[in-house]
């Protein structure tokens, strides 16, 4: 997920602005997936977050700062234990097996011979609202999900804990990549029913098919899967700026400024003159770049 890829001066003034109110109230991060670092954009404004990380190959996979909450296990629909299917890469590892009917029409690079299983472990697998109702950790602001094949137990496993969650980032899958795996349509129809929208959706997975064990670079990719960003249409007053940190991080700073509206308070006020001279200066930026562009490119016209 590197879609939303920020640098923190870009999201400095808007940072600073919602840390006055979020410093005793931190915006509630569930990430799942959690290998490696905070993923983007929350690593621009990680101060104002707390983070909730589910990884189930463990602790020593995971960077944590001081404020994270490690939970030892994957994301399902209840606790339990099941089997992970690692392949030769590390990042496609998947409870459900690997189909290798569909994944062998598809380069090498990412069909098959990626991600048949080279070794199988048992891991504990928790659902969210399992671990809500065990006191283990808050209601989530925004749930992160990167665990392929898993996202639709993981999103049944947490109907009950979505009151405070604003937003979802998840990797879905268009087709059946991984066998009786829940797919896009599936995913997109569970959180629309429950009151969100989708704000953006990107390809995530493109893969080249194969004819007699060759890939044609000049072909077409088939698409495989998507980066689908959810946000909640209705939230109540005391959830607004949480929901407007939320669309400033994915750059919908305008929409932000208009749930802040409904605030109708100084608060309000102060957070929006914020965004907009964030949003000012960021314009500014990106038209000098064009303009350095266009000069390059003249000289060699």
């Amino acid at each position: 997920m590197d879609y939303y890829i920020t640098k923190k001066k870009k999201f400095k003034i808007i940072s600073y602005a919602f840390n006055k109110v979020l410093k005793n109230d931190k915006f509630i991060l569930l990430d799942g997936g959690a290998a490696g670092v905070i993923s983007e954009p929350f690593n621009c404004s990680s101060e104002n977050i707390q983070s909730i990380r589910f990884e189930p190959r463990g602790k020593d996979v995971v960077e944590l700062s001081s404020d994270d909450i490690f939970i030892d296990g994957g994301l399902w629909d209840s606790d339990c234990v099941k089997t992970l299917h690692i392949g030769k890469e590390s990042d496609a590892a998947s409870i459900c097996e690997p189909n290798k009917d569909f994944l062998q029409r598809f380069d090498d690079r990412y069909g098959y011979e990626a991600r048949k299983p080279e070794k199988k472990i048992e891991v504990k697998l928790r659902s969210i609202d399992s671990c809500i109702s065990n006191n283990e950790m808050p209601l989530p602001n925004f749930i992160k999900l990167d665990i392929h094949s898993a996202e639709l137990p993981a999103l049944n496993g947490a109907s009950k804990s979505l009151d405070n969650c604003v937003g979802l980032l998840i990797e879905t899958w268009n087709s059946e990549v991984h066998k009786s795996q829940g797919l896009h349509h599936e995913v997109e129809k569970f959180l629309i029913d429950a009151g969100y929208e989708v704000f953006d959706n990107i390809c995530g997975a493109r893969w080249k098919h194969k004819f007699n064990e060759e890939v044609c670079d000049s072909d077409n990719g088939q698409y495989i899967g998507s980066e689908i960003l959810f946000i909640k249409k209705n939230v109540p007053k005391d959830l607004l700026i949480k929901k407007a940190f939320c669309l400033s991080l994915f750059k919908f700073g305008n929409e932000a400024k208009n749930t802040l509206n409904h605030l109708q308070s100084n608060v309000g006020i102060e957070l929006i003159q914020a965004i907009t001279k964030q949003q000012n200066k960021n314009d500014k930026s990106f038209m000098l770049k064009l303009k350095k562009i266009y000069r390059t490119i003249k000289k060699y016209i």
